[in-house]
């Protein structure tokens, strides 16, 4: 799938181009274009209410307390 987003955006950036448009670098961010609307699981501290999105953080960085995951309405 990347594959095709890459190719993709590189004909896009050729065909801007060659219209005169100065975008060669447009074919750095079209494979981002998916993480745009990635969903995104949000942890939250039941201590202190201290929330992030960065699935990286397993504790709370005020009391060390373990986030847990907020249930979506």
């Amino acid at each position: 799938m990347s594959v095709l987003l890459l190719a993709g955006s590189l004909l896009a950036t050729v065909i801007l181009w060659l219209w005169g448009f100065p975008f060669f670098f447009l074919f750095l961010f079209i494979p981002l274009i998916p993480q745009v609307w990635k969903e995104r699981k949000v942890r939250s501290c039941p201590v202190c209410g201290f929330s992030t999105t960065d699935g990286k953080v397993a504790f709370c960085p005020y009391d060390g307390t373990p986030l847990t995951d907020v249930q979506s309405p």
